[in-house]
């Protein structure tokens, strides 16, 4: 089993994940990762090069390919819940843990993500608030949500996780 982790960028997917894939002795894969190294280019390159459109094709490759492994912790793009084939692939052999912060947690690491988030590019505070609550739906189709406090530990985070999903340390 697998344990796919939604959420808005900044959310905190990948630093929460790296810590459950240790707790776990699961793989961690970042999907973003993996689409850059899988076709030589930085997200950023591909989005000037290709649009939006094209690294999402990318992008739901990639989680096919991901989805068909075991016993990993698989890190999404915040935009990967917006194809539903995506989510479809992730929970035939996993689950959905969307970990979902209010956006004011979120405007609070924004500033650093800005420097390698295509999508915030030059994007306002309001025009990422927007981005964020349109996405909204999609998050809610995942097994397991877990809100988000400036307060919880990433220990925290990872308990819960462990505890909601029945995952078993791999020996």
């Amino acid at each position: 089993m697998n344990i796919a982790l939604t959420g808005f960028m900044a959310s905190g997917k990948t630093t929460i994940g790296t810590a459950l894939s240790g707790h776990l002795n699961y793989l961690f894969i970042d999907t973003d990762c993996a689409v850059e190294h899988k076709y030589g280019m930085s997200i950023s390159d591909i989005f000037k090069s290709f649009g939006e459109e094209h690294f999402r094709k990318l992008e739901s490759e990639t989680i096919a390919e991901l989805s068909e492994y075991d016993n990993c912790i698989i890190s999404t793009g915040g935009g990967a819940v917006l194809r539903s084939e995506n989510i479809d692939m992730l929970r035939k052999n996993g689950k959905i843990v969307n970990l979902a912060p209010d956006f004011e947690v979120i405007a609070e690491r924004i500033e650093e993500a800005a420097k390698t988030r295509p999508l915030m590019n030059g994007r306002s505070i309001t025009e990422i608030k927007k981005l964020f609550d349109e996405r909204r739906k999609y998050y809610d189709n995942c097994d397991f949500k877990i809100k988000i406090t400036q307060e919880m530990s990433v220990e925290d985070c990872v308990n819960e996780i462990i505890s909601l999903t029945d995952a078993k340390i791999k020996n």
